[in-house]
């Protein structure tokens, strides 16, 4: 008797069907755990961000509430602002479910605050960690679906803007050759003296020419590898962190409550000095447009804040300009104390000062966002300042003295961010 054998292929299909359909649902799962997993890593770092910034909040009320600033700043006395601080992430972090039990660095969850005593912050850290359920993703990734996140909430006191130096560039950008076109710059056969403080750039420091660079009371120094020649005393030294341009994201003054007459468009105000000298009142005068302040002006004014809601402030050669700051006992508001003339981060300007033999600039000279432009004047006292630009310039053929003296200048509150 001979066997015989079924050829048909029926039934094959099957089999493909299956296997398909076993790939199928792996896929599936693989969708669903993955966005389960991510969903909860937002959800974790969310947490993690919001228990340091609780924690960072303590912190920065107990520096104002016993004013503590730069000036006496002390780590070995702020230990109460940071166990608060800890115990304030901890009970943020269990409101949102997340049990953190220790205050030191040793587990995945903890929370720890630090304080530097040199750049003078305190930094709240958290790390939490937690591992999603899942269906199928562990048998093929045992780990992937354990989440770690850490957040930094970094407060820094109240105290002079920039630490204390009297010139800064906000510029990171490095230079090539000699230009001064970027970061802080000096150039010509200036003489500079610069006493109280230092001079900072984020990046490129650069003198050219015959140009003379002294600091008495500070330090010259920049943060990223920066072109500079022989012109500088003392010699420039590498910077242990940058100053983030964010620092000076101040609030801005409210120009509605500096009254009407206090809002001018800058092409109002240049025909008034075309008619004659012009003495501000005290207060923030709010000035819209490109102002330009023409050789022989006169523009004086005591205890006024200047802010450049866009535009530029040219002040040409030979003006006659003396102005001074507001100071901050009593509150001169919406003026800023210390503040003489502010262009917003937003505002590129430029801002270019110059002026005559009895020409006087008192406060701090800010605009984060803008290119600052100082040509020296027949009076070497005429800045008692603090110039902070994105790029900061400083030409001239005669000496040229900046006196910072803290108490005439514009101050930070204290204030944090979420460092990362």
């Amino acid at each position: 008797m001979k066997a015989k054998y079924d050829n048909s292929e029926l039934g094959q299909a099957i089999v493909y069907l299956v296997i398909g359909f076993v790939v199928f649902l792996g896929f599936v799962a693989l969708a669903i755990d993955g966005a389960m997993a991510l969903a909860d890593r937002r959800n974790l770092q969310n947490v993690a961000d919001a228990a340091a910034l609780a924690g960072g909040g303590k912190a920065a009320l107990d520096l104002e509430k016993w004013n503590i600033d730069t000036a006496n700043w002390s780590c070995g006395d702020l230990q109460f602002a940071m166990n608060n601080a800890e115990y304030f992430a901890i009970t943020r972090a269990a409101a949102n479910d997340f049990t953190i039990t220790d205050s030191v660095s040793i587990t995945r969850n903890f929370v720890d605050a630090t304080c530097n005593n040199a750049r003078k912050y305190i930094d709240v850290t958290v790390e939490i960690s937690a591992t999603t359920p899942s269906n199928f993703l562990h048998l093929v990734f045992p780990n992937a679906l354990h989440s770690e996140m850490e957040a930094v909430t970094r407060i820094y006191p109240a105290g002079p803007l920039a630490f204390g130096n009297a010139i800064v560039a906000l510029n990171p950008d490095t230079c090539s050759g000699g230009s001064v076109e970027t970061g802080a710059g000096f150039a010509g056969n200036t003489k500079v003296n610069v006493s109280g403080g230092g001079i900072f750039s984020n990046g490129c420091l650069v003198g050219s020419g015959n140009a003379d660079v002294n600091v008495e009371g500070g330090d010259i120094s920049y943060f990223y590898p920066a072109y500079k020649e022989g012109v500088f005393s003392p010699d420039p030294i590498k910077a242990t962190e940058p100053i983030p341009p964010s620092k000076y994201n101040i609030t801005l003054p409210d120009c509605s409550a500096a009254g009407v007459d206090h809002n001018l468009d800058a092409k109002t105000l240049e025909k008034d000095l075309k008619a004659g000298p012009v003495i501000l009142d005290a207060g923030l005068w709010c000035i819209s447009g490109d102002l330009t302040i023409n050789a022989k002006d006169s523009l004086h004014g005591t205890g006024v804040t200047i802010f450049m809601v866009d535009g530029w402030f040219d002040v040409r050669g030979t003006a006659d300009i003396q102005l001074s700051a507001p100071v901050e006992d009593p509150d001169p508001s919406p003026a800023i104390p210390g503040v003489l003339i502010y262009l917003p981060v937003n505002n590129p300007g430029p801002l270019i000062l110059n002026g005559n033999s009895s020409s006087f600039f008192q406060g701090t000279i800010l605009a984060p966002g803008a290119d600052i432009t100082m040509n020296g004047t027949a009076n070497v006292d005429a800045y008692h300042s603090q110039v902070i630009g994105y790029n900061v310039k400083v030409n001239g053929s005669s000496l040229f003295n900046i006196t910072y003296e803290p108490e005439e200048n514009g101050k930070l509150p204290t204030y944090m961010e979420l460092y990362r």
